[in-house]
């Protein structure tokens, strides 16, 4: 055979592909993010492997984004399961939800912020965001400036700020949800959650690999896990408008809007065989933000995790990913990427 070097023989090996990127993102909704803190639990449990281990990098918003911290900060998936059934009550009481109390709702948050700060400093302690031992990117909405606002862990040289900012206190700025709680000031800023325009993370996560960490977009494969699919019917009167029609689904048809907008935007960039979407589809209104029964979503999960336990095992199981060191975080006397023990002890 020819041994000419602008006419390889057809035994000759192909050259390399661009090396696996793989990223997780988690998906907002609430008290329902318990479905996703199951599956991932599932997950570990029945294939005996570290989820964090397999993503490079790891987006989350809203409920997601405590997902993606907890993640960061060491804990295992069954860890915040257990840490999230514990405080969900804590937080969502149901004594907020009752019916006596809606008035109250027009002029003020539905619940408490201080409650949830409490709840998340008992997880997180006093952590910081650049003590993620996985890259992070956490997305909130400046009201303020109308813009956006994503906290990232230091793994770019650029990125020299957001991580002195406490695990809490990016948590408070991505969950603050207009009308469950009020806004969250960190950073000099009001920020509220980042579900009000990046709901699903997948868009933020690819754009952040390409853009700030050099992958082609050849290399990415996404794993987006969403926190139950309840597709609720369009009723005809909503075709007409006007604000009494709309007042009550508006917020959650443009979530869900926005969320498939994401999804199908990813998948456009990475390719449809490198973009998994996994979630449950469910009957509209069985679960709210604030109103998710802990027992009947971790039935859920554990159905639904067979069907993604196989897709796991052939997409993603098989990269593990590297090590990540942060940058130095200037003024702190912590080394960066060295979580402290769970909750807060050192």
């Amino acid at each position: 055979m020819s041994n000419d070097p602008d006419h390889p023989s057809a035994q000759s090996p192909s050259p390399p592909g661009p090396e696996l990127f793989q990223v997780l993102a988690l998906d907002g909704g609430g008290a329902k993010a318990l479905f996703t803190a199951h599956v991932l639990a599932s997950l570990e449990a029945d294939l005996g492997v570290r989820i964090a281990d397999h993503f490079d990098l790891i987006a989350g918003t809203s409920a997601g984004g405590i997902l993606a911290l907890g993640l960061g900060a060491g804990l295992t998936p069954a860890e915040i399961v257990e840490q999230y059934t514990d405080r969900v009550e804590q937080v969502f009481p149901r004594s907020r939800r009752a019916p006596w109390r809606f008035g109250s709702h027009a002029i003020g948050p539905a619940y408490s912020s201080s409650v949830l700060r409490e709840a998340l400093t008992e997880v997180f302690g006093a952590q910081l965001l650049g003590q993620s031992t996985k890259r992070l990117i956490i997305p909130s909405w400046d009201v303020q400036r109308a813009e956006v606002r994503i906290f990232k862990t230091p793994h770019h040289p650029r990125l020299c700020r957001d991580g002195r900012i406490s695990m809490v206190d990016v948590a408070m700025a991505t969950t603050a949800a207009p009308t469950f709680f009020e806004a969250a000031h960190v950073d000099g800023r009001r920020l509220v959650d980042g579900g009000v325009w990046a709901n699903n993370p997948s868009v933020v996560a690819v754009g952040e690999a390409v853009s700030m960490l050099d992958v082609s977009l050849e290399a990415i494969r996404v794993l987006n896990v969403g926190t139950v699919d309840q597709r609720a019917k369009h009723a005809e009167h909503l075709d007409t408008g006007g604000w009494i029609n709309w007042a009550k689904p508006a917020a959650n048809f443009m979530v869900t809007a926005a969320t498939r907008g994401a999804q199908g935007t990813a998948a456009h960039l990475v390719g449809k065989d490198d973009f998994v979407r996994f979630d449950a589809l469910v009957p509209g209104n069985v679960f709210t933000l604030d109103r998710a029964s802990p027992k009947s979503l971790a039935g859920l999960a554990a159905g639904q995790s067979r069907l993604l336990s196989p897709l796991f095992t052939e997409r993603f199981a098989a990269h593990t990913a590297t090590r990540y060191i942060p940058n130095p975080l200037p003024g702190t006397d912590d080394e960066p990427g060295t979580p402290t023990t769970p909750g807060g002890a050192s």
